[in-house]
Formats: C-alpha cells, sequence, structure tokens
C-alpha cells in the first residue's frame, strides 16, 4: 500500500510530479495567466487566490516549449499548498480525457 503525505492511505488515482508549467485558466469568461504546482495523469493543482466553486468547468491551455495544448476540466478540491514556498490557496482540476492521459504520458513525464 502507497502511504500519504501524513502516513496515510494514498488514495490518489496517479501520481503527482512537482512540475512548473506556463497555463491559462478559463472560466466564467475570464483568462488567467498562471503556472501549475503539480500535475498528474488526471488533473492538475494550480494556484488561485479566489477559487472559483467546486464544479466549476474549465478550459486549460498548458504551454510546453514552443507546444501549447487545451483540455477541459472540472474544479473538484480547493486545497492549501506551498507555492514558491508560501502558503497558497489552490485548486484541483480533473482533467479525465485521453488525450490529456496522453499528454502528460509522452510530454510530461519526459520533461
Amino acid at each position: 500500500m502507497i502511504k500519504g503525505r501524513y502516513g496515510g492511505p494514498q488514495r490518489r488515482r496517479s501520481p503527482r510530479y512537482e512540475k512548473r508549467f506556463r497555463a491559462t485558466l478559463e472560466y466564467e469568461g475570464k483568462i488567467y495567466e498562471i503556472r501549475t504546482i503539480d500535475i498528474s495523469a488526471h488533473g492538475v493543482l494550480i494556484p488561485r487566490r479566489l477559487p472559483p466553486p467546486i464544479g466549476t468547468h474549465i478550459k486549460l491551455t498548458l504551454s510546453l516549449r514552443d507546444e501549447t495544448s487545451i483540455f477541459e476540466g472540472v474544479v473538484i478540491r480547493h486545497a492549501i499548498s506551498f507555492f514558491n514556498g508560501v502558503k497558497t490557496v489552490c485548486i484541483g482540476i480533473d482533467i479525465s480525457s485521453p488525450e490529456y492521459q496522453e499528454f502528460v504520458k509522452d510530454k510530461i513525464l519526459i520533461a
């Protein structure tokens, strides 16, 4: 059994990787330039001082080198994490498409 951060069982569907990528987050008619905190085969964690409600549908554009990829997802949780050494409010976005999982496998895990 894989243990979580606090010694309990790991409940994640896939491992997280601390990767900082430029990204654009779109929801409620607004666009935000952000950086990822971490990324997994099922989603991303990003900082949002004023997080959208859980259940908000978003469009996420990830930029890696000279390539951009666009994915749709849903905010599934709010969290507190350290980002650049500062305690930060974050949102977890679930992106369950096969295209996203292939993107992570091909682009993120080898980057």
